[in-house]
């Protein structure tokens, strides 16, 4: 945090690159946060992946664990095909066999159209 920024005090990014083109036709918002409101912290993360066939035949689901964001990134083009695909965090409730899904990439093709915002979209690798 600089000297004498208050917390919560947000900056909006304006989603362009050096050369002033929009970057995925949106902007990101990015603002400071206090690192004190976390209660939790999940060392040895799993994530999700799911590839979709185009032609709607269907979709083949992995769960990987013991690997770090950059590792499941590498590992993506490898099993694809082709395919687009999502990826998802995995995470649980302490106690509890809920599982919560956080979308990090892509987006589910089994929704309903239009139940994604309108800056999520297919991602092909």
């Amino acid at each position: 945090m600089l000297p004498g920024t208050p917390w919560g005090v947000g900056t909006r990014d304006t989603g362009r690159d050096e050369t002033g083109a929009e970057r995925y036709g949106r902007p990101m918002e990015a603002r400071r946060i206090d690192p004190r409101d976390a209660v939790l912290e999940v060392p040895d993360p799993r994530y999700r992946v799911y590839f979709w066939a185009d032609d709607g035949s269907g979709k083949e689901e992995w769960e990987l664990s013991k690997a770090d964001l950059d590792e499941v990134l590498q590992w993506i083009p490898s099993r694809s095909r082709g395919r687009s695909h999502s990826l998802w965090a995995v995470a649980r409730a302490s106690g509890s066999e809920e599982l919560c899904l956080i979308r990090l990439r892509g987006i589910d093709l089994d929704a309903t159209p239009g139940t994604w915002p309108g800056w999520a979209g297919q991602v092909y690798q």
